[in-house]
């Protein structure tokens, strides 16, 4: 996962969109292979079984999903080896989002029906809810041999890497997934997502300004793409970006960046209000201590070190953001340089 570099400032971790699995469809979309009913090896009667599948889709038609499990599984009882009804339990319990019972169901599917891409999305995408990541991306890997050029399958696949923190891999299916659906948002946030995680900032803030015109900007977005704005030093835009997303849900974090913005711009009155308006929000937001603390230690050096107040206050600050995050070298050299 990408990770902020250390300034002076000290950034909180990056708020990444991923992490809410920003690539996931509801479904596949009934794509490749159809589903079939093997007729060989049941143990029971085929036509008995077809019977109850017909029953529970007439019961999905009219939707009583109760009676149309009941129905399924009556099929299945019958002929275990009937996958239009295992296809139909998958489906419910995904609507249902009961994942285990549906992974279940999803992995008999495959079993029956291993060339068939909707099955071998479908338990891939309920593996992925069930955080079983590694498995999701055996599953959604299986479904593109079936369909290279399925988005949703490089999508989800580009997501699970990302999220195993495996950024490399995950980029070559990120950028099928845009460029087989160029004006897809999610497609084109998730791929500016794994270009700030391999370092290329530049295209990251292209493809996160590209999702922000399909579709409407998320906190978590903007911050992204503020924190690639910060690794570019572009601070101008980075400031505008800041304050579009201050404007959308304040946050410490929103106002400890510009507050980091406006220092870089030398507009330490800017920076100094916007890193007390983050501890406004959060007293205990140590990024914002620190950046407020440099703020006053440069106005104690500023008046030829005559402004005590200033440097009394930074060193509290320091002393006090320590006591919350021990693990901080440039704190401790800062209070060793000017606490004497």
């Amino acid at each position: 996962m990408p990770k902020p570099c250390r300034p002076h400032h000290r950034f909180a971790a990056l708020v990444l969109s991923a992490t809410a699995l920003i690539g996931l469809s509801a479904c596949a979309g009934r794509q490749g292979q159809p589903a079939s009913s093997p007729s060989g090896g049941g143990s029971g009667s085929m036509a008995e079984a077809l019977r109850y599948v017909e029953t529970a889709e007439s019961a999905l038609n009219s939707g009583d999903r109760d009676a149309a499990l009941a129905a399924f599984a009556a099929a299945i009882e019958e002929n275990p080896r009937i996958a239009r009804a295992h296809m139909g339990m998958t489906e419910i319990y995904k609507e249902r989002q009961q994942w285990p019972e549906a992974e279940v169901s999803a992995r008999r599917w495959v079993e029956l029906e291993p060339r068939n891409y909707d099955a071998r999305y479908a338990h891939g995408y309920i593996l992925h809810q069930l955080s079983r990541l590694v498995e999701a991306i055996r599953e959604y890997r299986q479904a593109l041999i079936i369909q290279p050029n399925s988005p949703e399958a490089n999508l989800n696949v580009a997501t699970a890497y990302l999220q195993l923190g495996q950024a490399v891999e995950a980029l070559p299916f990120a950028e099928r997934a845009a460029q087989l659906q160029p004006n897809h948002g999610p497609s084109r946030a998730n791929l500016g997502v794994i270009y700030a995680a391999v370092g290329n900032h530049e295209k990251a803030v292209l493809n996160y300004q590209a999702a922000m015109e399909l579709m409407e900007p998320s906190p978590e977005l903007t911050l992204n793409l503020v924190e690639s704005l910060r690794h570019l030093q572009r601070y101008p835009e980075m400031i505008n970006a800041v304050e579009a997303l201050i404007r959308m849900k304040p946050s410490p974090a929103a106002y400890e960046r510009l507050g980091y913005a406006a220092f870089k711009l030398r507009d330490y009155g800017q920076s100094e209000s916007a890193y007390r308006s983050a501890l406004g929000l959060d007293p205990d937001y140590y990024p914002a201590m620190n950046g407020l603390a440099v703020n006053l230690l440069n106005d104690y050096i500023r008046s030829e070190r005559t402004d005590g107040a200033a440097r009394q206050e930074a060193l509290a600050l320091l002393r006090r953001s320590l006591q919350i995050a021990r693990d901080q070298p440039r704190i401790v050299e800062l209070l060793s340089r000017y606490g004497q």
